[in-house]
This record gives structure tokens, sequence and C-alpha cells, in this order.
């Protein structure tokens, strides 16, 4: 992470990082993203083409032997601190079994200024004709983003005709660190692409910035009715310094270890 990285994310609302993961560490985290899916599951088999897709949040404590310790993975860890500042909020894991394409649209939209934003990592190797995620970039800026917004809904039952569209091919072990304002999709109905994502927001107070602030603890409590307590005893007891320090804050605001238990959590 340096610099010219850093503002490549700040013009373009992304950043992909080629082979950021070993082919040995890709083969551990496919397999324990199986089990863990199929754990989730109950033992019912994977949704199929035209089903509604499998999306697990929070997902970690599923197979925690090997999903903890990418919160703990240098690499990524540092990009998130480049990219947010070293005082950065984790907020939710998720796995997700894709079942058929997505159109265009963004994710939570903070205010100017502001942004919340994930790590994705896809477990396959994704083309445009696979399904691969594909971004619009500089959507993130308002006035763009708003006249994207006017455009998809233009082009109706077109999205790949998205002018600017910019496919991010994938081969496992790229990580992409998305702007959750940017508008992407998948134009394509293939079935099973598997992904994992790392959501994080900046820290802000309110005498930095109150409607950034004010964003903020709605968006944390917005998170927590949707998916859950964040953060499980085992996730937190289990953590080093850098972990800590990823959920401390929103500890600190009353989230991250409050809420209802949505999914497998606290096995120890």
């Amino acid at each position: 992470m340096n610099q010219e990285n850093i503002k490549y994310f700040q013009r373009f609302g992304f950043i992909q990082y080629k082979g950021l993961l070993s082919p040995a560490e890709m083969a551990t985290i496919s397999d324990a993203f199986d089990e863990g899916m199929q754990l989730a599951r109950k033992g019912a088999p994977p949704p199929q083409p035209g089903q509604k897709r499998q999306q697990i949040v929070p997902f970690f404590d599923y197979y925690p032997e090997v999903l903890y310790p990418l919160l703990d993975h240098e690499k990524i860890v540092d990009i998130f601190a480049g990219l947010m500042g070293e005082d950065f909020i984790l907020t939710l894991s998720e796995g997700i079994i894709h079942t058929g394409g997505s159109p265009w649209h963004h994710d939570a939209y903070a205010p100017e200024g502001y942004f919340s934003m994930r790590a994705a990592i896809y477990l396959d190797p994704l083309g445009p004709e696979d399904g691969c995620l594909t971004v619009i970039p500089g959507s993130h800026f308002k006035e763009f983003g708003e006249a994207v917004n006017q455009m998809k809904d233009e082009l109706g039952a077109l999205p790949d005709e998205m002018p600017g569209r910019y496919p991010l091919c994938n081969e496992p072990g790229d990580v992409l660190f998305m702007n959750h304002k940017t508008y992407h999709a998948a134009l394509s109905e293939n079935y099973g692409r598997r992904a994992i994502h790392i959501n994080c927001v900046p820290n802000t107070t309110p005498e930095k910035n109150q409607e950034h602030f004010d964003w903020l603890m709605k968006f944390l409590a917005g998170e927590t009715k949707g998916w859950g307590r964040f953060y499980s005893d085992r996730l937190i007891s289990t953590a080093g310094p850098r972990r800590q320090k990823m959920m401390e804050r929103a500890i600190e605001l009353g989230f991250g270890n409050t809420g209802p238990i949505t999914q497998l959590q606290d096995l120890r």
C-alpha cells in the first residue's frame, strides 16, 4: 500500500490486488468456505440456478481456524488501514454462493467525504462470461453516480450495455477492495460463484464530523438490526492487539458484541 494505491482507490472507488493471497492459502480458504457453507445449510444441497443465493452473515464463525486469520492477515489489514486509517472499524463477514447475475447497484451510501467498504475474495477463476464483478470506475462520486443511476434505468433490461463498465477478471488469490458507493454488477447468469466479504468503515467522532458520525451510528444500528451481532465471544477472545483495535470502537459505541445471535456463534 502506497500513495499511488491510495489515490487510485480514492479516484476510481476500488483497487484490485492480484495474487495477494498464495495458492496454498487459497486452497485452504476454499475448503473452509465449502465446509462452512455446508454447515450453515445444515446438510442441505447448495442453492440451484434460479433459487435464492446463499448468503451467511456473519460467516467466519463457521470455520474460525481458517477464516479468523483473514482478519489478522497483515497484507489485508495493512491495505484497510492505508485506505481508512489504523482505527478503522470491522463490521461483518459474509460468505456467499451466487445463483445468477446481479444488476447495476451500489451498496451502503455514506455522506459526502465518508464511505464504507469491503474486501472481496472470489474463490474461483472468473471472467466476464463467468460473471466476474464489473464496476463503473468513479461512480462513487455523487454527481457521476447519479448519472449512472439514471442511465441504468434508461437501459432497463440491457445492463451489459452500460458505458464505461470495467470487468475485474479474477484468479484465486486476487483481493478486491471496493467503496460501497461504487456501482457494480455481475453480467452473467453463471451459477455457483463463491465469495467472501470483509466489511469495514472508517472511524469518526462528533467532534470530527457530526454528519459522518450520525451516519456511522445509523449504519451500525442498521447492520445490527439486519444481520445480528457482529462479533462472537470467540472472535473477541482470540483476538490479538490489531484485531482488538478493529473491534473496540463498535463495542465502545454499543454495537459489535450486542444484538441477536443470527448465525453460528460463541461456540468454543
